[in-house]
């Protein structure tokens, strides 16, 4: 429909600039008060489409936001996933917003504020349309994402097994691609136990908790199995000086893994793991820390996929596929059967860095590849 992409265009200032706003919202996870700011910021955003929006208080982390379409209170809807929080510590000196001819730059600019900007334009297009009442759609916000959804994770394996089919709006891949299919991750620490004393007057047997982390990293690390599985031993903490015998030390490590069925597998080796001991007088806990099922790509994910193909070329912008081995909230929606299409927001890069950009004129596509995506279910 041209009418989309006109609409998209007399939006394209509204679009930045709401992005500059919530990029200078610094809401890096842990950062309640600024997590919190977000959360007003789309209610009021989404009430204006209209939506029926609220805040969602809590306490261990930022609020939360849900939105619904009166259709979408009383059948299946359509679900739009996406989180408020970044990376950055509220400390942080990448704190500001800037742009080029090209680019946009600033702290979750593409991670993924971006992605909230084109899924409530997106919705606004529709309602200029005077369409969107016609298609259920459920919007919710998270704000704990980055720390691997904690506690939003139930809210969205229930808003995914009311819908038939979601969009994740984390940001697209630099070739104009979405994301259909992740790996799943495991993530957790082992922390070691040793005694402590002299490193001068150590025995045969030194119950150094560095010396049995070392067995117990060389022991993960043999675990790999490229490109299925991947472990990495990438924290490395323990001892208190080099004339000392290490009472604690601690691993934190990430897992990787493609198949449903390797996850108990690799869970019944890691505490096999965490259970032997090499170093005598020490002693290991497995605490865990994340966890998210892989997003398998599927008939089903297949089926949205090519829907967006075709979306995509009555718009006239570009798309491709993917498979990423960083996860999302898309993981937790794809394990449940739901089909499910992530990477829908801005193509940008360097995510997680003081360098995030997005490619200014994929936010105009994007959103006219969602609102597409959406008008169909309307035919």
């Amino acid at each position: 429909m041209k009418k989309i992409k006109n609409l998209v265009i007399t939006l394209e200032q509204d679009m930045f600039d709401l992005l500059k706003k919530l990029v200078l919202i610094q809401s890096g996870t842990h950062n309640k008060g600024g997590v919190d700011e977000m959360a007003q910021v789309l209610r009021d955003v989404l009430e204006d489409i209209p939506m029926q929006a609220e805040i969602i208080p809590m306490k261990e982390c930022g609020d939360m936001v849900l939105a619904r379409n009166t259709l979408a209170l009383k059948q299946k809807s359509i679900l739009l996933a996406g989180h408020m929080d970044t990376v950055f510590p509220k400390d942080t000196s990448f704190n500001f917003y800037r742009e080029d001819e090209e680019r946009a730059f600033g702290p979750g600019v593409m991670d993924m504020k971006g992605g909230l900007v084109v899924g409530v334009t997106a919705l606004k297009v529709l309602s200029l349309l005077g369409v969107l009442d016609k298609i259920p759609i459920t919007v919710f916000f998270n704000s704990e994402e980055e720390i691997g959804s904690p506690y939003s994770r139930k809210n969205i394996e229930e808003l995914a097994a009311q819908s038939m089919e979601a969009y994740v709006l984390e940001g697209g891949g630099l070739g104009s691609e979405v994301v259909v299919g992740r790996k799943g991750k495991i993530g957790f620490d082992l922390l070691i136990a040793g005694r402590a004393g002299h490193a001068g007057c150590a025995g045969v047997d030194k119950p150094s908790a560095v010396l049995e982390a070392a067995h117990k990293i060389i022991a993960l690390e043999g675990l790999n199995k490229p490109p299925d599985i991947l472990v990495n031993a990438g924290l490395v903490q323990g001892g208190m000086g080099p004339n000392s015998i290490a009472e604690k030390a601690s691993l934190g490590v990430d897992v990787r893994f493609v198949n449903p069925e390797d996850e108990e597998l690799i869970l019944e080796k890691i505490r096999s793991i965490t259970e032997k001991c090499i170093t005598p007088g020490t002693r290991a806990e497995l605490v865990m820390k994340s966890s998210r099922p892989p997003m398998k790509t599927d008939s089903k994910i297949e089926e949205i996929y090519h829907k967006a193909f075709k979306a995509a070329e009555s718009a006239g912008v570009p798309i491709g596929k993917e498979v990423r081995g960083g996860v999302s909230d898309a993981n937790f929606i794809a394990a449940l059967g739901i089909p499910v299409l992530d990477g829908m927001g801005p193509c940008g890069d360097l995510d997680h860095s003081d360098q995030e950009y997005i490619i200014k004129k994929s936010m105009g596509q994007r959103v006219e590849l969602l609102a597409y995506c959406l008008f169909e279910n309307r035919l």
